[in-house]
């Protein structure tokens, strides 16, 4: 028995009183109040589609009749909770339901979560059908990856075995580039994974907040982190700022990283020599004992001569710096001592 060719007439809300419609009741209810070019803009434009609910209102025998509830769930999947107990067990039945919409899979029959398509099927939609998959389905490779290539949230319901497979690690770190925040809802046993972490601070360095403390003290991990990401210097524990390498790893990548180094290390003439030669800008952060330095001033000069403006009195009375900066560009005689 096929739904009554009304039932199957296109449905859409009104958003003014909140009632479906067919295009022609529609008509009829602003019929002599709005134009039809209007109606029909509004159709077009304002209404959205509503779902028949044909099982709802149906009849025990129309829920228990398969062409009649196939029709249905491919118009409204989990309108499947409304049909006859056998056809919420019928494979065919219950895979278009889930095609339709995943979260269908709460009415399917339990037999069916050991299915494989079903299971396959609601993952093309949402992470969260894998944890209607039964134990089995759950450790399957091919359920896993399908999982974990629409959110890193999948880890929760997956075995921690299966995650140590190679094709598994590799879609886990790459679930994190894509979404590393989510680390913050996954087991926590990830913040102590040194490559996992790594991979999540490269794109958000603030989740140093979550990673384990063992992987903070270690020097190594720290190094090769601010050497991806200069700016998870600010989010480290404070002694990293004073750690010469540490910080000139993070220079290496930014001269401007030099604002987030130690007082000291901001006093280091070779360290600030080398940020200056990178972005001048970065004088502004050295040490005041610095703006003696006529190598570290020449070298600010060379890329804007107003920089003589931050340099000592001493500094200022060379007479070949001035000279220089004179050469390229004529203001900088208002900065000589």
């Amino acid at each position: 028995m096929a739904p009554d060719g009304a039932m199957l007439l296109e449905r859409r809300t009104n958003p003014y009183d909140q009632k479906p419609y067919t295009l022609d009741e529609l008509n009829e209810h602003y019929k002599g109040k709005y134009s039809d070019e209007l109606i029909k803009d509004m159709w077009d434009n304002r209404m959205t589609k509503t779902l028949p609910r044909l099982l709802q209102s149906a009849n025990e025998e129309q829920r228990a009749d398969r062409e009649f509830v196939l029709q249905a769930v491919q118009l409204r999947g989990p309108e499947l909770r409304h049909a006859a107990s056998a056809l919420r067990a019928d494979k065919e039945v219950a895979l278009a339901a889930v095609a339709q919409d995943w979260i269908s899979l709460d009415y399917v029959a339990e037999e069916l979560y050991s299915d494989r398509d079903i299971i396959l099927e609601g993952l093309k939609q949402d992470w969260e059908a894998i944890t209607y998959a039964s134990p089995e389905l759950q450790a399957d490779k091919e359920i896993v990856l399908a999982a974990l290539q629409n959110s890193l949230m999948a880890l929760q319901a997956i075995p921690e075995a299966v995650r140590a497979e190679p094709a598994v690690r590799d879609a886990l770190l790459d679930a994190v580039r894509r979404g590393p925040d989510l680390l913050k809802n996954c087991p926590e046993a990830l913040r102590s994974d040194s490559a996992v972490m790594l991979e999540a601070l490269k794109k958000n360095p603030k989740l140093v907040e979550i990673a384990d403390s063992k992987l903070l003290n270690d020097r190594s991990f720290v190094l090769e982190f601010v050497k991806s990401n200069w700016e998870g210097l600010e989010y480290l524990p404070k002694a990293y700022a004073a750690d010469r390498e540490v910080v000139f790893a993070a220079v290496g990548q930014s001269p401007y990283s030099l604002r987030l180094a130690s007082e000291e290390l901001r006093g280091d003439r070779e360290l600030v020599l080398a940020c200056v030669r990178q972005g001048a800008s970065s004088l502004r952060y050295a040490a005041p004992a610095l703006m003696a330095d006529l190598e570290i001033i020449a070298a600010a000069v060379e890329h804007d001569v107003h920089f003589l403006r931050q340099a000592s009195e001493v500094t200022r009375a060379d007479r070949e710096l001035i000279l220089s900066a004179v050469k390229r560009n004529g203001v900088a005689l208002q900065y000589a001592a």
